[in-house]
């Protein structure tokens, strides 16, 4: 995958670097969905004339919240396995589904209401197919959406492509995710669940702002432990 490049110059972010991040994450595949979520952000901040019809800000939200419905599957899936793993539990699908399934109405309710309310009609996909599915849509940047879950599990507000001042926080968590995921035992021949850094989308930030942490372990919360329990 493409590596995007956030820096303004060698100190500081462009200033739409945030937007430039979510709109990554919300259509990894498809660079004119892209463009056109930036549109009418870069047109009101008199950074760039939009090269396509532009979506407004409120389009904007409403396509992060949309995006959410399966990306926070493919977040919740990669961010389990791991769970899984580091915790000493063999990990397959069977177990790692119902656990991701748990995750998803806290993430709503933790982060909806910042989102268009119409939005919220629609369904998490819920089946193995679809929940596949989203995996492989947003599988080269579902180790982003892996870290939003992981700020969520543990409150922390800063790991979230806010601003340019909790951005390089939030992507420092997702590369270390990404890290933690790419030297993982793989149990399926189909590969479906390997992710590498040459598959994930990546961005280049300035050294001033780079930051580094080291997740040894992702624990496993009192209700994750109960559905394990239950299988």
């Amino acid at each position: 995958m493409p590596r995007f490049d956030l820096r303004q110059d060698e100190e500081s972010l462009k200033p739409l670097a945030a937007f430039q991040v979510l709109a990554v994450m919300c259509r990894p595949m498809d660079r004119i969905k892209r463009e056109r979520m930036m549109g009418d952000i870069e047109a009101t901040s008199g950074m760039a004339a939009p090269r396509r019809r532009p979506f407004s800000s409120e389009e904007f939200r409403r396509e992060v919240r949309l995006s959410a419905l399966k990306a926070g599957v493919a977040g919740g899936l990669l961010l389990t396995r791991l769970q899984l793993h580091l915790n000493g539990y063999r990990f397959s699908l069977a177990r790692a589904m119902p656990l991701a399934k748990a995750l998803l109405p806290a993430w709503e309710l933790q982060y909806g209401g910042t989102w268009p309310k119409d939005a919220s009609t629609r369904q998490w996909p819920h089946s193995r197919r679809k929940m596949l599915g989203a995996y492989e849509e947003y599988r080269s940047v579902a180790h982003l959406w892996a870290a939003l879950i992981h700020g969520g599990q543990h409150e922390r507000k800063d790991i979230w492509p806010d601003s340019v001042a909790t951005l390089p926080i939030f992507l420092s968590y997702a590369d270390a995710i990404l890290e933690i995921a790419s030297r993982l035992p793989n149990p399926h021949r189909d590969r479906r669940f390997v992710l590498t850094p040459s598959e994930a989308w990546s961005f280049i930030l300035p050294q001033k702002v780079v930051m580094h942490w080291t997740l040894e372990a992702l624990p496993l919360n009192k209700e994750q432990v109960r559905i394990l329990n239950e299988q």
